[in-house]
């Protein structure tokens, strides 16, 4: 089933009609309940009457949407480029004159001096004094008891409460005329999103918004009668208590159960366990190595650099940056632009509710004889077949964003909404 979204005071009333009921209630009060909640639901819908729109008749189905403003034209002067400044960059002046250059730098020449070496003999440690430890373990004796692993004892026992359960059908909500809000064709068959004025604003820019509808459509429809059926419980048998025998059956009078004993077998420690230690000396070898006597060591030569005489380029004149302005570029145009931001105003549309497949295929042929591709003609109000639209409405001076009459009427396409005599269940 599709969810329906209700908004403002109709939205807390339906919350309160369709509340969960304790069981515990009874017929008077939950027909009470319902009688408050139904008058307050008329009481809102009369304060709000002045905001509904002008629907003479089910079935009728109406968007607010947003009329624009007249335009009002003006000239504009548009800087198509600014003033800007050109550097030139004026090339050094150089000549050529005789100069001594290094033709071989300065170096220095490392020469490694190798190590001297030295063979001597000493005593090295082979393995460190150690102390080794005995374990003597521990010597236990036998010793058998009984003991008591339940006392004697009287346990009753429990048998809880029957109960059965029987269902019968409760008046929820007499039936009544009123407004049922719906969504844009395009906004229930494209996005999943019935907020028609959420969808607008993810897929269209700030300046687009101007000619999109508010996405608020509401119906004339007739709501029936709603039942709720309600499960009760009732007592079959209270509860009561037992005692359990020795036997493991029970007994209505009070039975002392015997206490259970059992004999085991234990250890009683006799002697703990013992550790003996004994000292073993450190064990040792005469080895002979090899000691360092003098480090490697690294001499260092200096070569002195090699000079030569040769013909180079020096600077006569620097090189330099030369700046030019260059004044900015501007272009006039006329500009059309709107005063205000428009009002907000009912125009009745066909929405989900009230059209079928054969009136979309109608106005796709309608499109399309045009001049605007609505895609295939197939009854379904997709994204191709809203483009088209669009174009259309924008393109004859029309409010665009939804199927309303005055849209329909202009392509010459018959106003026919499907009559409304029914209200969707809400899941």
């Amino acid at each position: 089933m599709k969810k329906l979204l209700l908004s403002g005071a109709a939205a807390s009333c339906a919350m309160l009609v369709l509340a969960p009921m304790s069981f515990a209630q009874s017929d008077a009060q939950l027909r009470s309940e319902l009688l408050r909640a139904q008058e307050r639901i008329l009481e809102l819908e009369g304060r709000l009457a002045s905001d509904l729109p002008p629907a003479s008749a089910d079935g009728q189905c109406f968007a607010r949407v947003l009329v624009a403003p007249p335009p009002s034209t003006y000239t504009e002067t548009i800087e198509i480029s600014a003033a800007r400044t050109e550097t030139i960059i004026i090339p050094a002046v150089t000549e050529t004159v005789s100069a001594e250059v290094v033709a071989s730098p300065e170096r220095i020449e490392r020469r490694i001096i190798p190590a001297v070496y030295d063979t001597v003999t000493e005593q090295v440690m082979v393995a460190p004094e150690r102390v080794e430890r005995t374990l003597i373990p521990a010597t236990y004796r036998t010793i058998t008891e009984t003991i008591t692993i339940e006392e004697s004892r009287v346990e009753p026992v429990v048998i809880p409460a029957q109960y059965e359960t029987y269902t019968e059908q409760v008046l929820v909500r007499d039936a009544y005329t009123t407004w049922q809000p719906s969504e844009p064709l395009f906004a229930s068959a494209n996005t999943g999103d019935p907020d028609a004025e959420t969808f607008a604003r993810r897929n269209f820019s700030a300046r687009d918004l101007r000619e999109l509808p508010t996405g608020e459509i509401l119906c004339r429809v007739e709501v029936p009668a709603e039942y709720q059926t309600v499960t009760r419980t009732r007592l079959v048998a209270p509860e009561r208590i037992v005692y359990r025998t020795a036997t493991g059956g029970t007994s209505e009078s009070p039975v002392t159960l015997p206490a259970r004993t059992e004999t085991i077998t234990r250890q009683e420690l006799i002697t703990p366990e013992q550790i003996n230690e004994r000292v073993i000396p450190a064990e040792y070898e005469t080895v002979t190595r090899v000691v360092l006597v003098q480090p490697e060591t690294i001499e260092e030569i200096t070569i002195p650099a090699v000079y030569e005489s040769r013909m180079v380029e020096r600077i006569v004149t620097p090189a330099r940056e030369e700046t030019t302005v260059i004044p900015a570029v501007t272009e006039t145009y006329t500009r059309t632009s709107y005063s205000g931001d428009g009002n907000l105003a009912w125009r009745e549309v066909l929405c989900e509710i009230n059209t079928t497949p054969d009136a979309i295929r109608q106005i796709q042929i309608g499109l399309r004889d045009a001049g605007y591709n609505p895609g295939p003609v197939d009854g379904i109000f997709d994204a191709l077949t809203y483009d088209a639209m669009v174009r259309y409405q924008e393109a004859n001076g029309l409010v665009s964003g939804q199927l309303t009459r005055a849209f329909v009427e202009h392509l010459d396409v018959p106003w026919a909404p499907l009559t409304v005599n029914f209200y969707p269940t809400i899941e």
